[in-house]
C-alpha cells in the first residue's frame, strides 16, 4: 500500500486506488499519516476537524469517520489505544517518510564530504514531492501546522541542494531558482548568500553587491522583518565584503562559508 501526502492526498492498495472522497474522512485519514506510527488523541481530531467549537457529537463523529476509513483501507492498519488511534505504515509506504530519510542520509554524506552523492539524494528526496503538501486536503489547525513544517523541510531540502550544486561550480545553472526562491523568501538571508556568491561567480559582481544593498534597506525599513537584527547577518556582510575586494578564496567552492 501506498500513502501520499506531499500533494494531493493519495491511497493506493496496488492499482487500486482506494483514496476517501469524504472531507472530513480525508482531514482524519492526513492527520493520520503525517503522525504515522504515533498515537494521534481523539482530542486532537477533534480539535483538527472543529478547531475550538465541537459539536456535542464530536467523539462519535470521530469514531465513525475511522471505522469508514478501516472499511477503506481493508486491513488492520489503524489501531485504537486508550489515547486514540494508531495509523501503521511501514518502509517505503509513506511519502513523507521516504523524503525525510533521504535528506537525513543526504546530510550524512555531505557531512562526509561526498558532495556529488548528497546531491543525487537530494535531488531524489524532492522529487517525491507533487505538489504543496495535502494540497486538496481542508485543513485545520494541527494539519495546518504539519504542513508548514513539511514546506519548511522542503526549503531546507531545496536551499541544501543548491549549495551542492555551488560546490560543484554549478553556479550559472541554480541562477534562475534561487532568483525566484529569494524572491519568494526575501528574508532568508541563507538563501541571499547563496544568490550572491552564483551571481559573483557568474561574472555579475555588480548584481551580487545590489543584492546586499537591498538586503541593506529591507531590513531598515521593515522593522518587523528586522525584530532580530536590524543589519544582516555576521555571515551575509562578510560575504559581502569579499565580494567587494574580490577575494579568490570565492571562486574555490566552500560550502561553509556560504551555507544557509
Amino acid at each position: 500500500m501506498k500513502f501520499s501526502v506531499l500533494g494531493p492526498l493519495a491511497v493506493a492498495d496496488g492499482p487500486r486506488l482506494v483514496t476517501p472522497s469524504a472531507p472530513k474522512q480525508r482531514q482524519v485519514l492526513a492527520l493520520l499519516l503525517v503522525n504515522a506510527n504515533h498515537v494521534v488523541p481523539v482530542r486532537d481530531v477533534v480539535t483538527e476537524l472543529w478547531e475550538y467549537d465541537p459539536p456535542r457529537s464530536a467523539v462519535a463523529a470521530v469514531h465513525n469517520n475511522v471505522m469508514l476509513l478501516r472499511r477503506a483501507l481493508r486491513d488492520d492498519r489503524i489501531a485504537t489505544t486508550d489515547q486514540g488511534y494508531l495509523l501503521r505504515t511501514r518502509a517505503g509506504e509513506l511519502d513523507l517518510a521516504e523524503f525525510a530519510d533521504a535528506v537525513t542520509s543526504a546530510r550524512a554524506w555531505l557531512s562526509e564530504g561526498r558532495h556529488a552523492d548528497a546531491g543525487r539524494r537530494l535531488r531524489s528526496a524532492l522529487a517525491v514531492w507533487g505538489g504543496p503538501a495535502l494540497v486538496d486536503v481542508a485543513v485545520g489547525p494541527l494539519l495546518q501546522a504539519a504542513v508548514d513544517r513539511a514546506e519548511r523541510l522542503r526549503l531546507e531540502a531545496v536551499t541544501a541542494r543548491i549549495s551542492v550544486e555551488l560546490v560543484l561550480g554549478l553556479h550559472r545553472e541554480v541562477l534562475g531558482e534561487l532568483a525566484g526562491l529569494v524572491h519568494d523568501h526575501p528574508a532568508d538571508e541563507g538563501l541571499i548568500r547563496l544568490l550572491m556568491l552564483a551571481l559573483y561567480r557568474a561574472g555579475r559582481q555588480a548584481d551580487a553587491i545590489a543584492l546586499y544593498t537591498a538586503l541593506r534597506g529591507r531590513l531598515s525599513a521593515e522593522p518587523a522583518l528586522a525584530a532580530d537584527h536590524p543589519e544582516p547577518e555576521a555571515r551575509t556582510a562578510e560575504l559581502y565584503t569579499d565580494i567587494l575586494i574580490g577575494d579568490p578564496l570565492l571562486d574555490v567552492p566552500a560550502l561553509a562559508r556560504v551555507g544557509p
